[in-house]
């Protein structure tokens, strides 16, 4: 059921966390995770659910939120690109776009940031994930 966390949601990316939930940064504490991944990395959906948004969003860049039932939505930006519409409906680990390509000598790295929200206010997703091999 939704109440019980452990291990509903795929890992959005292939990569590494780099900022976790609560740790610092220039707006606060963390309000979600923060991946590292590899140039034109695959990216797709944490849950089951509908796309409620797909499109560029203030300074996020290309922001997705998913609908994953139950009050609960995942917000994820960082995209070089996004492969869903808004209002289509999605599997969980379902491409839903790519990171940016980047040249490690050029400049900072990418990274994907992803949000679980419940009734609009953000929950810690670390617990939601599922164990990696």
């Amino acid at each position: 059921s939704a109440a019980e966390p452990k291990g509903q949601l795929t890992a959005p990316v292939a990569g590494t966390v780099f900022r976790s939930w609560g740790d610092p940064t220039d707006a606060g504490p963390a309000t979600g995770l923060s991946y590292h991944a590899a140039p034109s990395a695959r990216v797709v959906s944490p849950c089951a659910g509908r796309v409620s948004f797909a499109e560029q969003f203030r300074s996020y860049g290309l922001l997705l939120i998913v609908d994953c039932g139950g009050g609960y939505h995942a917000v994820l930006a960082g995209f070089e690109r996004l492969d869903v519409k808004a209002g289509q409906d999605l599997r969980a680990g379902e491409p839903v776009g790519v990171m940016p390509g980047w040249d490690p000598g050029a400049g900072s790295r990418p990274s994907l940031y992803i949000e679980l929200r419940h009734g609009g206010q953000p929950v810690n997703p670390a617990p939601w994930l599922k164990a990696t091999s």
